[in-house]
């Protein structure tokens, strides 16, 4: 009967890591869209706005910020 607890024990292991790689997947791809749509809407705020100096150089670094981040977790980063 002991052994079969350890089993037990193990196989639910092995499930709960499982569910829980799924989750943070999930959760990293959610960080690369919402970061790689935060570096598509400054690059059409550049396009399609007049902006004054210090929002250009706002909006650059912000999208730097975003870009490394992207970097450092392998999603898209051209």
């Amino acid at each position: 009967m002991e052994e079969f607890d350890k089993l037990e024990k193990l196989a639910l292991s092995a499930h709960t890591g499982k569910l829980s790689v799924e989750k943070l997947q999930e959760q990293l791809n959610s960080k690369v869209k919402a970061l790689t749509e935060i570096r598509a809407n400054i690059e059409e705020h550049n396009q399609i706005y007049d902006l004054s100096v210090d929002t250009a150089l706002l909006l650059e670094v912000i999208d730097g910020i975003a870009f490394d981040a992207l970097a450092a977790i392998g999603g898209d980063d051209d």
